[in-house]
């Protein structure tokens, strides 16, 4: 079986599928830390159920402007923190 040197260097073609997008769950209603993180986003809301007033969020370092419309969203059904932007 020979090595894989020459494929490292050839060109990739996007497969026209969309980003994987890293879902959070961040504490304190958006404004604490992050303490799980995942790509799938029913793994995420149930990680924040275990945590009272946490929310799911898109990461904003993996979204891109034309890729998705990313939004705080809610777990425990309080609003949002003011000034959370995804």
């Amino acid at each position: 079986m020979g090595c894989g040197c020459a494929s490292k260097n050839r060109a990739r073609s996007s497969n026209g599928t969309a980003p994987r997008v890293l879902h959070q769950v961040v504490l304190d209603g958006g404004q604490g830390r992050v303490a799980f993180q995942s790509h799938d986003v029913g793994q995420a809301r149930a990680v924040a159920r275990s945590y009272p007033g946490s929310i799911v969020r898109e990461d904003s370092a993996t979204t891109t402007a034309a890729g998705t419309t990313a939004g705080a969203e809610t777990t425990s059904g309080a609003p949002a923190a003011p000034g959370v932007t995804a």
